[in-house]
């Protein structure tokens, strides 16, 4: 299937397992290691069973589908309750399974961790960073098709000791349809580009659109190849912090991608949160993996922060979207004091 590219180029979609290349099996791991060394990138087939892939979605279809309560989103960082699109798809993505309150979504939520950090992703992910162990920083469940901006997460986040040591996987939990808005990667760009950094024109609290447009204006000025690998039930697409990726919009009807998405960090790295600032998390520990919580809602006083967030969503987000911009302020005098120029380039492994 052909599709034209955010930099208006056309590639072919492969849809079935005999039209992509084969990739590794969860036993090839030097193999794997080497190829994400050298692409930014590598698909594991058949890392999570098909039971567990089941088993995440029958509990988001018995606890989440149905659910009135105000949960985390994805796309803007709101608590919202679920909104679905014309085919009847969770439209607003969930972030940070692993903060979701338990007695209400117990099931979903510890099935999914399960897949997350399961000794063979344990085992994947410190060897493709180089370190003996792993921990999770950050969740997100999508259905609908979500035609993700071309980015590199090092934008977002990373690590505090270098740039790169952030790895992320993208789990398929069903057969993902070519039309529903495939993930694509653009390989060997962890090492062709200068890390965009978040700062100055680009910063996150005020030059977002700035930010996406330079990563498209990159794009066109590389000729980067862009792939988008067939992902089957149960395969996994593991990449760079460093790695330019995104989702196109769907070119279809009546087509999910349910899937789940998960970044970590070597167990004994702080995390870098937009370039600016140390992000320290509370952990908790799920199949001997430290898993990261921001807001976890098993706590009473961020249930009370989700119902005033979720009452009064506009006060909430202005208050938030402050925070941001002091908070990208006081990172200028840091750098400022440290003798770093805005803009400059944080050096990456």
């Amino acid at each position: 299937m052909q599709v034209i590219t955010p930099i208006d180029t056309t590639i072919d979609i492969p849809n079935t397992l005999a039209e992509d290349r084969a990739y590794f099996t969860p036993d090839q791991v030097s193999d794997a290691v080497a190829y994400y060394g050298r692409e930014g990138y590598v698909v594991i087939r058949g890392l999570l069973p098909s039971g567990l892939c089941d088993a995440i979605r029958a509990g988001y279809n018995t606890e989440i589908r149905q659910s009135c309560t105000p949960i985390l989103r994805q796309k803007n960082m709101r608590y919202e309750i679920n909104k679905f699109d014309a085919d009847g798809f969770l439209a607003n993505p969930i972030f940070n399974v692993q903060d979701l309150e338990s007695r209400r979504f117990g099931n979903f939520k510890r099935h999914a961790l399960q897949g997350v950090t399961q000794e063979r992703v344990a085992a994947l992910t410190s060897a493709l960073i180089g370190i003996n162990r792993t921990k999770l920083i950050q969740t997100m469940f999508f259905e609908a098709p979500a035609g993700t901006w071309a980015h590199q997460d090092s934008y977002y986040q990373d690590s505090a000791v270098a740039l790169g040591r952030c790895v992320a996987g993208w789990y398929a939990l069903e057969d993902v349809d070519a039309r529903a808005g495939r993930f694509y990667v653009c390989p060997r760009s962890h090492r062709s580009i200068s890390v965009m950094r978040n700062a100055g024109e680009w910063d996150f609290a005020t030059g977002h659109d700035r930010y996406r447009q330079a990563v498209l204006e990159t794009m066109r000025k590389h000729e980067m190849e862009l792939r988008a690998p067939y992902l089957a039930k149960g395969d996994v697409i593991f990449w760079n912090s460093l790695t330019v990726h995104g989702s196109f919009t769907a070119s279809g009807r009546g087509v999910s991608r349910a899937s789940l998405t998960a970044h970590y960090l070597p167990e004994e790295d702080d995390m870098l949160q937009f370039h600016t600032r140390i992000r320290h998390q509370k952990m908790t520990t799920v199949n001997g993996m430290p898993v990261a919580q921001l807001h976890d809602q098993d706590m009473m006083r961020n249930r009370l922060v989700r119902g005033i967030a979720a009452h009064a969503p506009g006060p909430y987000a202005v208050a938030r979207k402050l925070a941001m911009q002091a908070m990208f302020l006081a990172g200028r005098f840091r750098r400022s004091a440290a003798g770093v120029q805005a803009g400059a380039v944080l050096p990456a492994k």
